[in-house]
């Protein structure tokens, strides 16, 4: 099986991919400097798996309702933190000491929507957060033992989702995911 990063598709293959036109490729290649594919001998552009998943994530945020220049900064964040496109799925931190919340969050979303990271307490959550950067992290803020870690992360910016939403509506839930990941 090919690389990710191996040069492989046409602009007119990748259009079709990601249903994007040629045009605006070529626009927001320029304009962003973002999705820059590679050349071949004669200068056609050729783009790997991993821009075709780039640009797929792009015309998802679009389509969310994002500004071209809003998604592409938001693809350089994700590119800058070393985030994988193709094949990943989103990676959820869950700090939690409840039983069975690990297997609930699996029932809403799926077990194959995301990589589940588990922590029973606040030392190894903050350890799986620094090394991984999940996309999500779902904290029993209820819990005193994550106090530190739920203060910790709301400092530094991170939106933390309260384990409470995995017992309300699964619209609730899901909402919250898609704005964060």
């Amino acid at each position: 099986m090919a690389e990710r990063g191996q040069p492989l598709f046409s602009i007119g293959a990748v259009a079709r991919m990601v249903d994007i036109a040629p045009a605006t490729i070529r626009t927001w290649e320029t304009r962003y400097e973002l999705v820059v594919p590679e050349r071949s001998r004669g200068r056609q552009r050729l783009y790997s798996r991993n821009h075709v998943e780039q640009l797929r994530f792009l015309r998802n945020e679009i389509a969310a309702g994002r500004r071209p220049a809003e998604a592409h900064r938001l693809l350089s964040e994700r590119i800058a933190r070393g985030d994988s496109f193709g094949g990943t799925r989103l990676r959820v931190l869950l700090a939690e000491n409840r039983l069975g919340a690990a297997d609930l969050l699996r029932q809403l979303l799926g077990s194959t929507a995301f990589e589940l990271l588990l922590a029973s307490d606040m030392e190894t959550a903050a350890r799986a957060f620094d090394e991984l950067s999940p996309a999500v992290v779902i904290v029993d803020t209820g819990d005193i033992d994550f106090d530190g870690l739920v203060e910790r992360l709301r400092d530094s910016g991170v939106k933390v989702l309260p384990l409470e939403l995995l017992e309300g509506p699964l619209s609730l839930l899901g909402g919250a995911l898609t704005q964060l990941a």
